[in-house]
């Protein structure tokens, strides 16, 4: 059989007949396969082949159909062509049977001819690689981006070869016969420098100048409106050589060759050259004049010192004898520094130790600078690299890499060329052209920096592909890179992240733009400035150059601006300067990119600014995400690493201020309505769960609200003990005091309550901070604007409670029997009873003991007619509570007694304390020291167990009063002592006072 590829796809079977291959799909099927002969081909890869990198639902039922066609199709001529493995496929092709096979074989032999000069066979072997191009590669075939780079290669390999046949056709002398076929590769790559240089020489030999002049003038106009550049420094220096007719262009036959100056692909214009257009440097015998292979920084690579071409081995003595290469100055490439440069001062000096040489290093010094777009990564390497230039005698090298911006990406291929020209005029030797391949060019780059000393800043990194072929490897050198992206797998010694400018180093940098006076003198208004500039050095330079620009304004004006509703990105911007811009290059690069993973990182980018909290958690950002954990977390990771999105500490995530707001911006402008709202919704829902379940475990049978059944499956956190879930609870309390806001605005209100009343697990210890409060109050509003009965009733419920936590027995009795109304006629005697038996603990705190008593044997009843399977516990420490009230204290101790049994059996360690406490204090009351004090000693063991420093707080007052009860004053006052030295080192607001008394 035979394949074609170089063209339209074509099957032919051993006789020449064509076999049909119907449909686009299984063309391209056959493509994917035919690219990778003889491999196995995943299924997810030929998927991809076919689809994309979103393959539809019912790719790997349609994948199947498409094998089978195929394989009816090639089972005609041979039925074991196609076979399937466990994951994917295997197309059997014999050796000659593809037309690219073929032709990557007959470029290999070309190159092995070019080693021996054969230039007769180089020219034959070429132009049989070209016969075998009938088009554009697959041109009938709907391949997806997926298979375009394996085309590409085979597109830039052809333009290879035609260069080489071009060159082998000049050493032969056949200059005439390749003008028209040269004039029409170059019509087709305009901006090809190796072509036109091929046709300058061309008609040049051919005694047509005025045209050779004219297709100069060509491609420096092609070059100058394409890209605004001028030709390489080869071209031109071709272009001088026609214009003084120099005799070392012409052609004299086999006996002298001369060698044209290299053509460069410079600063990335050409990043697909390859080769030298002959194949050789010159010097080597053989007959004809070259082109040899360029350097991509545009120095000629074919001229030796003096002016003169260097010639083959034929060449007169005065061409051929040796010359002395002329001292190339030392590079010296570093930016202006940043004038009013300001702060950073450790950064500097941590930069500065880092890249300084030693005596005894063993390789190359290197640091990476990496952080948000607009932090002053570049101003501080170059800071820092000029104060380091004495201490590099070989020179300082800079390039911007443009991994991200406006601009061209820079190829470390063309890159190396630039280098390599730039540390001298001839880097491979004399007369030896710069390596065609990356690797060589790599390899001959750390020859030229060895025991050089030179100091290399690489800015504006991409990836590591972009930077490891352009790293020294000895010692004397040190490399600075800055990036966006965190480069992880980059082998180097230290990574610097830049944060923020700190306040200080703000006001100094906004002094050095504005003055200090002036600063001084609008202190409040600069103090606004800076709070919208976030310490983003680029936002403060912006604002810097406007108060330069416009000394007649008051910084009020500007603050003013930059405080205008949504309009803080766009007035943060100035001539070429913008923070919008800066984003908006890092956001682009992930949306616009051909990788499924980055495009679904700008997806994050944008539904995370919906949450508008001081961060997410990994849990609450999978769910925002509708993402698997692991998932969410390379996503996460993504977007750290190009530092759209802050990591402070281990699973939690948060935008910088400014870059949260660009987010929010791209959400609004790419994300439809209703997706936003579902997927806060689903972060809604989640916490709405993750609450619910925390709480539970920490006052396990005792419900905070009614059941939330609608919660996502598998997606609930899962708390080990209560202390594990409370400390969850401290954690995330400032983004659920904002989920309980955000449900009061979003499609479904109650959630709101909902999460309200699951904070009881978290107010069972720390109810005297207030947040529970607060949020209960908030739901209620809520719940009433919503005209939302249920959601009022079970608000008030828990306001009760937590105004009795706070020993706010009146306003705890109002909250009580309002809602108690909702409850008698919803016929939960359940509930019922835990009305009751609140309105109990009410009664017994406004010194009401009969009512008291009443209340708490009436939710004991309705407790056990309910039939509930839960504790009734909290229920009798109610009853005990009463008994106390009501001065009867033996009866308080058998039921207090009663409740702690039960708590021991549940294993609540929280309720366990308290009612070793309560025992405690009526053991106390009751003249029993020992026994009162064994207790709360227990007690505050287990407060201390869980991490409960306000409940340790409470029974060490308690454990004081005990003392001072039996008259030991000493030790009483030394527990009061701990009690408030602990209280002052509680992280959360200050406690209330204990009470001593």
């Amino acid at each position: 059989m035979r394949f074609g590829l170089l063209g339209p796809l074509t099957v032919h079977d051993a006789g020449g007949r064509p076999l049909s291959v119907p449909t686009p799909k299984s063309r391209a099927l056959l493509a994917a396969l035919l690219l990778e002969p003889n491999r196995l081909v995943s299924r997810e890869r030929l998927a991809a082949a076919l689809w994309g990198e979103d393959p539809p639902a019912t790719a790997a039922a349609a994948l199947s159909n498409y094998v089978s066609q195929l394989r009816r199709t090639l089972s005609a001529v041979d039925a074991e062509r196609l076979v399937s493995v466990p994951t994917g496929y295997r197309l059997l092709v014999h050796a000659g049977e593809v037309d690219t096979e073929e032709f990557t074989l007959l470029l290999a032999e070309a190159k092995a001819a070019q080693s021996r000069q054969d230039w007769m066979s180089v020219s034959r072997l070429t132009r049989a690689a070209e016969q075998l191009w009938r088009g554009a590669p697959l041109a009938d075939a709907p391949v997806s981006e997926t298979l375009r780079p394996q085309i590409t290669h085979y597109e830039q390999a052809r333009v290879q070869a035609r260069e080489w046949h071009f060159a082998a056709e000049l050493r032969l002398g056949r200059h005439h016969e390749i003008v028209p076929e040269l004039s029409r590769w170059t019509a087709r790559y305009p901006l090809h420098e190796v072509f036109s240089a091929q046709l300058i020489l061309a008609l040049f030999r051919s005694g047509r100048q005025a045209e050779a002049l004219l297709a100069f003038e060509r491609v420096r106009h092609e070059l100058a409106e394409e890209l605004g550049t001028d030709p390489g420094r080869a071209l031109r220096d071709l272009h001088q050589s026609l214009l003084v007719d120099d005799p070392a262009l012409q052609w004299t036959g086999p006996a002298v060759a001369a060698t044209v100056p290299a053509v460069a692909a410079e600063n990335g214009r050409q990043a697909a050259a390859v080769h030298a257009a002959t194949g050789h440097p010159a010097g080597a015998s053989g007959g004809g004049a070259s082109v040899d292979r360029p350097s991509a920084g545009g120095a000629s690579v074919g001229r030796a010192s003096g002016g003169r071409a260097s010639g083959d081995a034929d060449v007169p003595d005065e061409a051929a004898a040796p010359r002395t290469v002329r001292a190339w100055p030392a590079p010296s490439q570093l930016p202006a520094d940043v004038p009013d440069f300001t702060g950073r001062a450790d950064e500097v000096r941590t930069l500065v130790e880092l890249l300084t040489p030693r005596p005894d290093d063993r390789g190359p010094r290197m640091a990476v600078v990496t952080g948000m777009s607009g932090v002053g990564k570049t101003a501080l390497a170059v800071h820092t690299a000029r104060i380091l230039r004495d201490r590099f005698p070989g020179g300082q090298m800079f390039a911007d890499l443009h991994g991200f911006g406006l601009g061209t990406r820079q190829d470390p291929h063309d890159l190396l060329g630039r280098f390599l020209s730039d540390l001298s005029d001839t880097p491979a030797g004399p007369g030896l052209p710069i390596p065609g391949d990356t690797d060589g060019r790599a390899a001959l780059l750390r020859t030229c920096l060895t025991d050089r000393g030179v100091l290399m800043v690489l800015d504006n990194a991409r990836d590591v592909e972009q930077v490891l072929p352009l790293l020294p490897g000895s010692a004397g050198c040190s490399v600075l890179i800055t990036s966006r992206n965190a480069l992880p797998d980059l082998p180097v010694g230290a990574r610097l992240p830049l944060e923020p400018l700190g306040e200080g180093d703000q006001r100094a940098m906004l002094s050095a733009f504005c003055g200090a006076d002036r600063v001084l003198a609008e202190a409040g208004d600069a103090t606004r400035i800076l709070a919208a500039c976030a310490g983003l050095p680029l936002a403060l330079r912006i604002v810097g150059a406007k108060a330069r620009v416009r000394p007649s304004w008051p910084l009020r004006t500007i603050a003013e601006q930059l405080e205008a509703g949504d309009g803080r990105l766009r007035a943060l911007s100035a001539g070429s300067l913008s923070v919008h811009t800066s984003f908006a290059s890092s956001y682009r690069m992930l949306r616009d990119s051909r990788d499924r993973h980055e495009r679904d990182a700008a997806r994050a980018f944008r539904l995370l600014s919906l949450w508008r909290g001081e961060g997410l958690s990994l849990d609450a950002s999978a769910a925002l995400l509708d993402l698997p954990a692991r998932r969410t977390a390379e996503v996460l990771g993504l977007l750290g690493d190009v530092h759209l999105l802050q990591n402070p500490e281990p699973g939690r995530y948060r935008f910088h201020d400014l870059v949260g707001e660009y987010a929010a911006e791209r959400s609004a402008a790419e994300e439809s309505g209703p997706a936003r709202r579902t997927a806060l919704l689903r972060l809604l829902t989640w916490y709405t769960v993750a609450t619910e379940a925390a709480s539970a475990t920490i006052a396990p049978g005792m419900p905070a609200g009614p059941r939330f059944e609608e919660g996502p499956a598998g997606r609930a956190p899962r708390f080990h003990d209560a202390a594990g879930a409370l400390a969850w609870f401290v954690r995330e309390l400032p983004d659920l005091r904002d989920a309980v806001q955000a449900a009061a605005l979003s499609p479904r209100p109650d959630l709101a309550w909902r999460l309200a009343l699951n904070l009881f697990g978290y107010a069972t210890t720390y109810w005297w901070t207030g947040v529970w409060d607060t949020c209960l109050r908030s739901a209620l509003a809520t719940a009433k604007a919503h005209d939302d009965h249920e959601g009022q009733a079970w608000v008030l419920f828990r306001l009760g409670v937590a105004h009795r936590m706070a020993h706010r027995h009146d306003a705890s009795l109002a909250c009580l029997l309002e809602c108690l109304p909702h409850f008698e006629a919803s016929g939960d005697l359940e509930c019922r009873a835990g009305v009751y038996s609140n309105l109990s603990r009410a009664y017994s705190g406004t010194h009401r003991p009969r009512q008291a008593l009443d209340h708490a044997r009436k939710a004991i009843d309705l407790f056990r007619r309910s039939g509930s399977e839960r504790s009734e516990a909290p229920l009798l420490s109610g009853l005990a509570t009463a008994h106390r009230a009501a001065g009867e204290l033996r009866e308080a101790e058998a039921v207090y007694r009663r409740v702690l049994a039960m708590c021991r059996e549940l294993g609540y360690l929280t309720n366990i304390a308290i009612a070793l406490e309560d025992l405690g204090d009526t053991l106390r009351a009751r003249g029993r020291r020992d026994e009162a004090l064994d207790a709360l000693t227990e007690a505050l063991a287990l407060r201390r167990q869980v991490g409960d420093a306000g409940g340790s707080t409470d029974t060490l007052v308690a454990i004081g009063r005990t003392h001072a009860h039996f008259g030991e004053a000493a030790a009483a006052q030394a527990c009061f002592d701990e009690a408030e030295e602990l209280g002052g080192k509680d992280p959360l607001p200050p406690r209330p006072a204990p009470r001593t008394g």
